[in-house]
């Protein structure tokens, strides 16, 4: 059997991952099922049926590890949830927030109990990386949020509780911590980039060279990510292969053994994953980095798709949860596509052509954004459409950034070295500015992920790429063929956007007590922001982008326009905003604003005609939206119940308890403690996102928005 490995890790991978997806008992079910299924093909046919027997136990052990960690080790941990704890342990990272907060990541023991990871945000302390801790407060298991899926993202990371309310958090300073002295050495190297470089290219550089993206303005990460390069701001193996190629040079040229060398590789390769912050895709590059060098100490040849799949059970085998981590995914996928797909298709082409250099890298690029699509679809917004064309463009100029930094950092940040290092640095990330700029701002360069239809396509692609490859035993045409059904999913995905909609959709959308409204059809939308003005704005550009929605007929602030209106000026950059109106007593507060046309409505009385809907606004806060002859009410709390208007849904916005009149089939109630009293048969919604869709003879249907 060629490859063992590469079956092993591929279904031992499919197996976890489809166990995080589905229930512990319908896990050991199926677990149970595959095992048994592989012990009878080897008996019944006598070793015939080897290579399907060892790929339906990898799957088996794949899906019972996932159900066995999550019985013994999560819910031993998440018991802790809502109890009062004491957290001994020592500090694994802190991070300073505004307010004299900081962010402290700690891996100690819970009551004495359980060793487990715990974040907790206290007023900032001379505390470091590797000082003890001692900590006590209100366990809370985390909770995903339309802006941010923070459970699912921790958790994947190993981090399944926060400590809330804390009444007490002392530490003692420990004099050494090699994790602190790497950490120190970073902060050190990206203070010598910012003192030589403009702001804006300094976090680029930074991003590039550390994963390190929060200095980056929003908009910015936006347009890279549409263009194409976000995968450059992910640490992983081009960074490593360049620090390894550096080294490799001069330790390939010592008089020593080839077992010494291949530990002095493995010194700088250890200390950039420090570096880099440790992430699940520079860990994953690191191992494959030590199987291919290492490959030469035992006399055998390297082989990408076997590395991969050792590096997938070494990354998964005692943190199953990270096959739910995006980096992870993306690393893995993105690896078998430029190192396992790619030549395949590559040598099957140049079979009756012969390709040049740049035709192998587009031929390359195309392989990996097509395996990522299925991956992407599952924890981003939109992806770029043009990336096969601008990496051809933008690689080259990210590689010598790349290698700069790697040069600053080798030579410790010594001016002599850094200064025309990071000038020319300077010159490559304004390069990497202007042209994501250009690119990202095309509509066409990124495909929106967020409607039913493109979920639903891609499902059907992945399950169509699967069974191919599972039907042709000749591995070309199963991978040509699996290849063309996520290629013409795809296309369709790209092309969904264009397709003409009459519908109009209401979505509602809350963020902590906030809550805004976004009217909308396939290409424009009204934000109309409800409570605690601003404070859903960063849920309403998800949902905008989500959508594939850049134009704004109107933005309309109905409270707090003080905040609000600095806020939406400052998220709107990337969206071509007619007009924003601001209740009429407030229009005063419009001055400084410029970059809107600002315009003026009235809170009681007034009607304000978007699109193909009407939103009028009456006392109380009560605001009616009308869309093909039928009518949605929001209302706050001061306003019981409304009685002299027909309305087929309603939202309460604000308030503990909501009332609705007989007539309406949906209500909506933001918050989440509220009390709903409606007639039975009524969709209710507490404290969920909500999208109300009207269609052009006035049905009316809902869904939560997740």
């Amino acid at each position: 059997m060629k490859r063992k490995m590469a079956y092993i890790g591929t279904f031992y991978l499919i197996g976890l991952f489809f166990a995080s997806f589905l229930s512990r008992r319908f896990n050991l079910a199926a677990a149970a099922v595959l095992m048994l299924s592989a012990v009878s093909a080897i008996i019944v046919y006598k070793g015939k049926y080897v290579k399907t027997a060892v790929c339906f136990f990898s799957a088996a052990a794949g899906m019972f590890l996932y159900s066995s960690y999550d019985a013994l080790v999560y819910e031993n941990i998440i018991k802790y949830n809502g109890c009062d704890v004491e957290v001994v342990g020592k500090v694994l990272d802190c991070n300073e927030y505004s307010g004299d907060k900081t962010l402290y990541t700690v891996k100690g023991i819970i009551n004495g109990d359980v060793s487990a990871e715990v974040t907790f945000f206290a007023d900032s302390s001379n505390a470091e990386i590797g000082d003890r801790v001692r900590v006590i407060g209100k366990a809370a298991e985390l909770k995903d949020s339309y802006k941010f899926p923070t459970k699912s993202y921790y958790k994947a990371k190993g981090i399944y509780l926060r400590i809330d309310k804390v009444s007490h958090f002392n530490f003692t300073h420990t004099e050494f911590s090699f994790k602190r002295l790497i950490d120190s050495y970073r902060m050190y190297i990206l203070d010598v980039i910012n003192d030589q470089m403009d702001a804006n290219c300094a976090a680029v550089m930074s991003a590039m060279l550390f994963g390190d993206k929060s200095a980056i303005d929003s908009s910015e990460k936006t347009l890279m990510y549409r263009a194409g390069i976000g995968h450059i701001m992910a640490v992983s193996g081009v960074h490593l292969s360049v620090v390894c190629s550096f080294f490799w040079l001069v330790i390939s040229r010592l008089p020593i053994g080839r077992y010494f060398r291949f530990g002095l590789l493995m010194v700088p390769v250890v200390c950039f994953v420090m570096l880099a912050g440790m992430s699940n895709s520079v860990i994953r590059a690191a191992i494959m980095i030590a199987l291919v060098y290492g490959a030469g100490l035992f006399r055998r040849r390297a082989d990408t798709f076997n590395s991969l799949g050792i590096a997938v059970i070494l990354l998964t085998a005692a943190s199953p949860f990270a096959v739910r981590d995006a980096s992870f995914l993306l690393s893995v996928m993105g690896v078998f596509g430029i190192g396992v797909a790619a030549p395949v298709i590559t040598a099957e082409i140049e079979r009756k052509r012969k390709l040049g250099g740049i035709a192998k890298s587009f031929i390359a690029s195309v392989c990996v954004m097509v395996i990522v699509f299925p991956v992407t679809l599952l924890f981003f917004d939109e992806v770029s459409a043009v990336s096969p064309i601008t990496n051809l463009i933008l690689l080259p100029i990210c590689t010598v950034i790349l290698i700069g930094g790697v040069v600053v950092m080798l030579t410790g940040g010594l001016a002599v070295a850094a200064v025309p290092v990071l000038k020319v640095c300077e010159l490559c990330c304004r390069a990497v500015i202007i042209i994501s700029e250009f690119i990202g701002r095309l509509r066409f360069s990124y495909i929106p992920l967020g409607s039913d239809f493109v979920r639903n396509v891609n499902i059907f692609a992945v399950v169509s790429a699967l069974t191919l490859l599972l039907v042709f035993g000749k591995r070309k045409r199963g991978i040509f063929l699996s290849a063309a059904s996520l290629v013409l999913a795809i296309v369709l995905s790209g092309t969904y956007k264009y397709i003409p909609d009459e519908n109009i959709t209401v979505a509602v959308l809350k963020e902590g007590s906030s809550v805004a409204a976004v009217m909308h059809d396939k290409r424009s939308a009204c934000v109309l922001d409800l409570k605690k003005g601003g404070g859903a704005s960063d849920s309403v550009i998800k949902y905008l982008n989500r959508n594939g929605i850049y134009h704004l007929e109107a933005v309309i602030l109905n409270s707090d326009v003080n905040t609000s209106l600095p806020v939406y000026s400052s998220s709107l950059k990337l969206f071509d905003t007619d007009t924003v109106l601001v209740p009429e007593e407030d229009m005063y507060l419009a001055d400084g604003y410029s970059s809107f046309d600002t315009k003026s409505y009235l809170k009681d009385g007034g009607c304000v005609e978007i699109g193909k809907c009407s939103i009028g606004f009456f006392q109380d806060g009560v605001i009616v939206v009308s869309c093909y002859g039928e009518n949605m009410i929001m209302y706050g709390s001061d306003t019981d119940t409304i009685t002299d208007i027909s309305y087929i849904a309603a939202v309460r916005y604000s308030g503990k308890s909501a009332k609705v009149d007989a007539d309406a089939k949906i209500i909506a109630a933001m918050d989440e403690n509220a009390e709903v009293l409606a007639k039975k048969g009524t969709k209710v919604y507490i404290g969920k996102n909500v999208k109300f869709t009207i269609d052009s003879d006035g049905t009316v249907d809902s869904e939560e928005i997740k």
